[in-house]
C-alpha cells in the first residue's frame, strides 16, 4: 500500500509577543512567540507536501525544529500606524519547510521561527520518513574546477598523492610531505 501523499493540514494560531524597548525610535517590538492548535476554519494551517520533504528533513535535523511564520505589521499593509497602537501583527502563512521559508525571505518577507511543538515534530518526521528521497549527486561534465593548465593540475595531483601515500618506514602510517623533506617538524 502506497503512503498517503496528501494529509490533512493542521490548523494553527500564532501567538505574538510584545516587548517594550525603551527606545524613542521603536518603542515596541513584536515577534511570533509560539503556535497553538486552532479551529478547523482557521486561515493558517501547516500543510505537508511531497515537494517540500527536503525542507522538512533539513528542519527536523536541526537542534531546534521550528515552524516558520510569515507575518506583517498593520503598518506594512496601510503604511500608517498610530502611535501606541496595540494592534498586534498578523500572520499570513506558516510552514515547516526550511526551503519554503528561505524562498519567502528571498522575496523580502518578514519570517521568524517559533518552536515546533513535539506532537507536530512527530507528525512531520513520519511524513518525511515516508516521502523524502535524498537527491543523488550528479557527475560534473566539462572542464576541471581549476584554472591550472593540464600539466600543472597533474603535477599538483601527484604531489597530493605523495603526501597521502603511506610510508612503510614511518610507523605512524602517514605519508611524508615532499615539500617539507629535510625540514624539522615543529
Amino acid at each position: 500500500m502506497e503512503p498517503l501523499a496528501e494529509v490533512d493540514p493542521v490548523p494553527v494560531r500564532v501567538l505574538f509577543e510584545r516587548r517594550e524597548t525603551g527606545s524613542p525610535w521603536q518603542p515596541v517590538i513584536w515577534r511570533p512567540g509560539a503556535i497553538e492548535p486552532a479551529a478547523a476554519d482557521s486561515p493558517l494551517a501547516v500543510r505537508l507536501t511531497v515537494d517540500e520533504t527536503e525542507g522538512y528533513y533539513l528542519n527536523l535535523t536541526t537542534e531546534h525544529p521550528s515552524i516558520f511564520v510569515l507575518w506583517r505589521m498593520p503598518a506594512d499593509d496601510s503604511g500608517v500606524i498610530a502611535e501606541g497602537d496595540p494592534t498586534p501583527p498578523h500572520a499570513l502563512a506558516v510552514t515547516a519547510s526550511y526551503n519554503e521559508a528561505g524562498r519567502w525571505m528571498d522575496g523580502g518577507e518578514r519570517v521568524d521561527p517559533v518552536p515546533m511543538p513535539e506532537p507536530m515534530q512527530s507528525w512531520v518526521a513520519e511524513y518525511t520518513t515516508l516521502h523524502y528521497v535524498p537527491e543523488k549527486g550528479r557527475k560534473r561534465k566539462g572542464n576541471r574546477p581549476s584554472f591550472m593548465g593540464r600539466n600543472e593540475f597533474e603535477a599538483m595531483t601527484e604531489r597530493e598523492r605523495a603526501i597521502h601515500a603511506p610510508n612503510p618506514a614511518n610507523s605512524n602510517g602517514h605519508g611524508e610531505n615532499p615539500d617539507r623533506s629535510g625540514k624539522d617538524e615543529r
